[in-house]
């Protein structure tokens, strides 16, 4: 389902990366408490996939320099390979802690499970099928991160199908998303945080650098979830 991490070249790499990120910082493309907290995220970076991670943002010009798109980015034929017991659907974690990286959402999973645990799911670097995109997310008792801050969804829709109780439940949207909110909350609360002020949109007028497009891209909240919270950021 996922790819091994690749590791060889990860110190020239991470030296290029944090070189973009001081580079983004002296141009006021990054606020001081956004650039740090990627400064720490390069620097513990395990795999030149966390890496990549860090610059998910950035302009394409500048991501591709330092990770051209066949280094990295596994394969479409890679999880064809695989044999078919590895070829699972679903993601649990109970009583621990989850944090991956997805190479992408059509060989990926279509569930996620957390019981009494901390999962975190990056699809900011994920390949996207042509065919529309279903999560399944289960949470009881947990903390689960969904980060789909992703460039390449643009144009789809997505549909995200919320189950569980008593857990707190972030999701990570890229700007210009639209929201359709069709959970019911038994108790516990549902909120909406608009962060557009964010350091993308200070590239204008004082960078030479092109400002991406907001994504026109649906996002459809389904299922139920009993005395908890549900965060949605952009």
């Amino acid at each position: 389902m996922s790819q091994t991490p690749t590791t060889y070249g990860l110190p020239k790499k991470r030296d290029e990366v944090i070189e973009a990120l001081k580079e983004a910082y002296a141009n006021e493309n990054l606020e001081e408490q956004e650039f740090e907290k990627r400064l720490d995220e390069a620097m513990k970076a395990a795999s030149n996939e966390a890496l990549q991670v860090v610059l998910f943002d950035f302009p394409a010009e500048i991501r591709n320099r330092i990770f051209p798109q066949n280094e990295t980015l596994p394969s479409s034929t890679q999880g064809q390979n695989l044999p078919a017991t590895a070829q699972v659907n679903k993601v649990k974690v109970i009583m621990g802690n989850d944090n991956r990286i997805m190479p992408e959402f059509s060989n990926a999973i279509s569930r996620v499970s957390a019981f009494m645990s901390n999962q975190k799911l990056d699809f900011r670097v994920s390949k996207v099928p042509e065919t529309p995109i279903s999560l399944h997310i289960e949470n009881f008792m947990s903390n689960t991160d969904i980060d789909l801050r992703n460039e390449l969804l643009d144009g789809k829709k997505v549909n995200l199908h919320i189950s569980g109780a008593l857990g707190n439940i972030k999701i990570f949207l890229p700007r210009g998303v639209t929201i359709h909110r069709n959970v019911q909350m038994m108790g516990g609360s549902f909120n909406i945080q608009d962060k557009q002020r964010s350091w993308i949109k200070r590239l204008t007028g004082k960078s030479n650098k092109p400002v991406p497009a907001d994504i026109q891209l649906e996002v459809n909240i389904l299922g139920s979830f009993w005395l908890g919270n549900i965060k949605v950021i952009y």
